[in-house]
């Protein structure tokens, strides 16, 4: 893992510092691997140095496929963050069991609920276990189809956005002007508010995307299925990502 210290968990003010300083950082989709063997695409995720581990939560519902839930997260042991996205269509139901199963960062989706105000406020809690009291990030992520105007009346209420470049659960997409017209009018937003969230950008990353969704200024960068690609080893797709 890249040095995140103590003093970087020590609240959620930190750990936002340090993922606006040192990134971009690579979140690495848990559900692209081989789910026969968890524990060990874990061991080799930490030993290469990822910093968060991300959890597709899909209900069935929101978007077509079914995966996991908070038991996964809970069961999950790393020293990764863990980095929860909740693609189900009452988030606001899913949020206490994610937040006791030890989320250290958690997606809803704006098209997924009616209170997305609440959501947030529901979310404004400690990590559980955490000692320190270190309070979960709180992140919106955004369809491909949705306007980020849709944040403006909670942006203050928020540490992070997620840009979705693919519709959760359908294959193809990935970063493109969508995207940075998206980045620049949140950007333009934010700075009328006197905030400033971290930008994720979620969907379509792979060796030839990567560096598209870093050069748009994301701070962190979800992919699952390149990261676990067949004929090369894990730390190889990494680097190939992450290194182009």
């Amino acid at each position: 893992m890249p040095d995140l210290s103590q003093q970087d968990l020590a609240s959620r003010e930190t750990l936002v510092q340090w993922l606006r300083t040192d990134g971009p950082h690579i979140s690495v989709g848990l559900m692209a691997a081989n789910p026969m063997a968890y524990g060990a695409a874990i061991s080799e995720l930490e030993e290469a140095g990822v910093p968060l581990l991300h959890f597709d939560i899909m209900d069935g519902v929101f978007c077509p496929q079914m995966t996991s839930g908070p038991g996964l997260v809970k069961a999950s042991k790393t020293k990764m963050l863990k980095d929860v996205h909740l693609m189900v269509a009452d988030p606001l139901a899913q949020i206490p069991a994610h937040l006791a199963a030890g989320a250290d960062i958690v997606h809803v989706h704006a098209e997924g609920m009616t209170h997305l105000h609440r959501a947030l406020v529901a979310l404004d809690g400690p990590v559980a276990g955490c000692e320190s009291g270190r309070k979960v990030v709180r992140s919106v992520a955004l369809n491909p189809g949705t306007p980020v105007a849709i944040l403006k009346p909670v942006l203050r209420l928020l540490e992070m956005v997620t840009l979705i470049a693919v519709d959760p659960g359908w294959p193809g997409g990935a970063p493109d002007q969508v995207i940075a017209d998206k980045i620049a009018e949140l950007k333009a937003m934010a700075k009328e508010q006197g905030v400033d969230p971290l930008i994720a950008i979620d969907g379509g990353i792979n060796a030839s995307t990567f560096s598209i969704a870093r050069d748009m200024g994301a701070d962190i960068i979800v992919s699952g299925s390149a990261t676990f690609k067949a004929g090369a080893t894990l730390k190889q797709n990494l680097d190939a990502m992450t290194k182009g």
